[in-house]
């Protein structure tokens, strides 16, 4: 009998996200369908929203039935959210998130998942060579970024060059 292909839980926290998160949900779940072996879910951690993320959300579900949403009315933070949809996200084997920007398209992380077989962790990277950019940052954001990044490098030394990339998977056992 062949190995069963892993299962990923894809978590998407957001935090008044309407203009952009029904984009981003309807190519994360096609593209899992049309390349994606196993069983996935797309959870949406809404955190405290007061715009219309919700029925965005909830427009996207009725087309793809992969997605799934938790909505908190009080903001709980983005690690909240992570952490929230992490302990309600069922028992997937792979584990991944991605900002509802849309910074991070469906190929790239794609691309992250093809490298869980030779690590536990795999984490995305504004700042390697060949990095595209999805979402423009200011040159306010960048500053900031590799002043928050070389502060980490330097505290942690964990040779990670982009800690903050919104964009990572793990195999559930890390």
């Amino acid at each position: 009998m062949p190995d069963e292909a892993p299962s990923l839980l894809l978590l998407i926290p957001a935090y008044n996200e309407a203009e952009r998160i029904g984009p981003v949900l309807r190519e994360y779940a096609a593209h899992l369908r049309a390349h994606f072996q196993g069983r996935f879910r797309l959870l949406v951690v809404l955190n405290g929203c007061v715009d219309d993320t919700l029925e965005v959300v909830r427009r996207a579900a009725a087309e793809f039935p992969e997605i799934a949403w938790i909505d908190f009315p009080g903001r709980i933070g983005k690690g909240g959210a992570l952490i929230e949809g992490l302990r309600r996200g069922g028992d997937m084997e792979w584990i991944g998130y991605v900002d509802a920007d849309g910074a991070t398209s469906p190929a790239a992380f794609a691309q992250l998942i093809e490298h869980l077989d030779e690590a536990e962790c795999v984490i995305g990277s504004r700042w390697l060579p060949g990095s595209v950019l999805h979402v423009a940052q200011s040159g306010q954001r960048r500053f900031f970024s590799r002043a928050f990044h070389l502060l980490v490098e330097v505290l942690f030394r964990m040779g990670i060059k982009d800690t903050q990339c919104g964009a990572k998977v793990m195999r559930r056992r890390a």
